[in-house]
């Protein structure tokens, strides 16, 4: 058993001869977290895989869509894990939010990599669509590369990218950063083939003529800012907006506040706009 800090101050006072009392409230620690809005509801979704299992999310529908968001998001994250942030987007921009566990991951079956990504954001897609709502898709980190495949593959109203990986040339820096220093000179990296090949995000990017938006940590040392540069160089939509958060890492990204907010704000009415009138 493990003494929580105010016990173990507690035992320190005492054996220096000074009176403290350890009572319940110095005892016990929590935290109280803001309830989830009640207005969102949560409907479960399956969708089945050919081999067997089933795909699994959630669609929070908001009581009055201006648009469907699907949203992917990053590398050992899980549908459980990004519920509260989930929820926060349905209501903060007033749209269904459609998020589903990658294959082999978090609540879904089968077995998990970019091919099965590929294919599985297609389906998310037409499955999610509803008539006369215009769908968006914003993709964090390595969702960024489903949010790119999906917006090159069907017609998306509006495309997000969160500190995402705009190729694996750009990415390369961070895996040999991780290395330690004393064993570099020693070390050669070897890499699946499936991460060089292409298409890469920024090749599907450079495709895509939806309402773009970029946003990116200058302070990201998973994803480099390039990443960011990139996706803004080659994106060809006519509405688009890049946002270089200084001082922001990769984990501490803002998606309902900060600068981030009024992007995010401003991306969605381009995009149900452009959604409506397309």
């Amino acid at each position: 058993m493990k003494l929580v800090p105010a016990l173990s101050a507690s035992l320190l006072l005492a054996l220096m001869g000074c009176a403290f009392p350890i009572t319940e409230t110095r005892l016990l620690s929590g935290r109280k977290v803001q309830p989830l809005p009640e207005r969102i509801a949560r409907q479960p979704l399956e969708l089945a895989l050919a081999g067997g299992g089933q795909l699994r999310g959630w669609r929070l529908a908001h009581p009055a869509p201006k648009a469907t968001l699907i949203y992917f998001y990053g590398n050992g994250d899980s549908l459980w894990n990004v519920g509260r942030r989930l929820w926060s987007l349905a209501e903060t921009y007033q749209v269904d939010v459609v998020c589903f566990d990658y294959r082999g991951n978090g609540f879904s079956d089968g077995a998990m990599g970019f091919q099965a990504m590929r294919e599985d954001c297609l389906r998310i897609f037409d499955s999610a669509r509803r008539e006369g709502l215009p769908t968006l898709v914003m993709g964090y980190s390595l969702g960024s590369q489903s949010a790119a495949y999906l917006a090159a593959n069907r017609p998306v109203d509006g495309l997000a990218l969160l500190a995402g990986a705009s190729s694996f040339e750009e990415v390369l820096p961070s895996f040999r950063a991780r290395v330690p220093l004393l064993v570099r000179p020693f070390t050669r990296l070897s890499f699946d083939p499936i991460l060089t090949a292409k298409p890469q995000a920024r090749d599907l990017v450079a495709t895509v003529k939806a309402p773009t938006l970029i946003i990116h940590g200058e302070a990201d040392q998973t994803l480099p800012v390039a990443c960011g540069d990139t996706f803004n160089e080659v994106s060809p939509a006519a509405w688009k907006r890049y946002l270089r958060l200084p001082g922001i890492g990769h984990e501490d990204l803002p998606m309902v506040s900060g600068a981030s907010l009024p992007a995010i704000q401003a991306w969605v009415e381009a995009a149900t706009h452009a959604g409506k009138t397309s």
